[in-house]
């Protein structure tokens, strides 16, 4: 039997500015879904301030799926950290489910 609770076990830490740890969960398909656009519309430049919502909006989302049941909101977390910081926690996020993906699952056949 296959047991996805021990398979993909594994949660995101990360650490905040006041010290709060949290533990973060799998991205969701919907969430996957959404910084893919998020990132289709990094292309144009027109759109700078949406990306930024988009992006801080997105930001928020990830953090809200962490285990210790902490609730983030967008404006809160747009008081308390910037643009940048969101990018680099979305893109770490990312980086580390996919490095466990590919590290568990092997398309590759033998004949």
């Amino acid at each position: 039997m296959l047991d996805l609770t021990a398979a993909f076990s594994e949660l995101y830490q990360v650490r905040l500015f006041d010290g709060t740890e949290l533990n973060l969960n799998r991205p969701t398909q919907a969430l996957q879904e959404s910084i893919m656009r998020l990132q289709e519309m990094g292309n144009d430049a027109k759109n700078s301030s949406k990306i930024m919502k988009e992006t801080m909006a997105i930001f928020c989302r990830v953090l809200n799926r962490n285990t210790e049941g902490i609730t983030f909101t967008q404006e809160q977390l747009e008081d308390d950290y910037d643009y940048s910081v969101a990018l680099l926690v979305i893109g770490d996020y990312l980086q580390f489910y996919a490095k466990e993906v590919a590290a568990k699952v092997s398309f590759r056949t033998t004949q």
